[in-house]
């Protein structure tokens, strides 16, 4: 992130309270194996995403705001409360897409619904891990090998479960603009473009605007 970067709020409660469906939680949590190997394979602070899902504003305040999100359960719903509650655990940020009409935002209602109860895919997650260690290690990338052999496009990881609801959410015109990794290559098509993607990238990309990042 530069220093140029600016959160649109000051407070965790103040972006809560503006928050849309379809808007990013980022995650950084402070315990857990899993979540280590992945800041520290990806250089990154942030090692989860999820996505509003929906909103209710019945009570004053905090609304009651779903999530869903790709974890070990599978595709599931959870309330952003569970992870407010536990600050000890979890630190929170907010990103929004650029540009995304409030029928898009609809949209995302119906891919969510088809998703829910759709496996977690570890394939995925040691063939993302595989790639970018081996990567580092030596220079050479291996993202066209490891896509073919080792993903299943029925399911996913919380990265690919959010690139592509946006992916289907927007009309084919806008999908360049809604892509959180650049394309750096001529012949990376989408499945292995969003097979890369990382919070890292979410985190740092131009596409989506940070809502509140307590690291800013």
């Amino acid at each position: 992130m530069t220093s140029m970067e600016r959160a649109r709020y000051k407070s965790q409660k103040e972006a809560v309270k503006h928050l849309r469906i379809g808007d990013i939680v980022l995650f950084s949590r402070k315990k857990g194996l899993l979540s280590l190997l992945i800041g520290n394979v990806t250089q990154s602070h942030w090692t989860h995403v999820a996505l509003v899902f929906h909103i209710s504003h019945i009570s004053a305040f905090p609304p009651d705001v779903l999530l869903v999100e790709a974890t070990d359960q599978g595709i599931s719903v959870h309330r952003l409360d569970t992870y407010l509650n536990q600050p000890e655990v979890y630190e929170l940020g907010f990103k929004r897409m650029k540009g995304l009409t409030k029928e898009e935002r609809e949209r995302f209602r119906g891919f969510f619904l088809d998703a829910v109860d759709t496996p977690y895919d570890y394939r995925r997650l040691k063939s993302w891990l595989l790639h970018h260690y081996f990567e580092r290690l030596t220079g050479r990338s291996y993202q066209h090998f490891l896509t073919k052999a080792m993903v299943n496009t029925n399911n996913f990881v919380c990265t690919t479960f959010a690139q592509r609801a946006y992916f289907l959410a927007v009309s084919p015109k806008k999908r360049a603009q809604i892509f959180f990794r650049d394309q750096e290559e001529d012949d990376v098509n989408f499945l292995e473009r969003m097979e890369l993607v990382t919070p890292r990238d979410i985190a740092v990309s131009k596409n989506a605007v940070w809502l509140y990042n307590p690291q800013l």
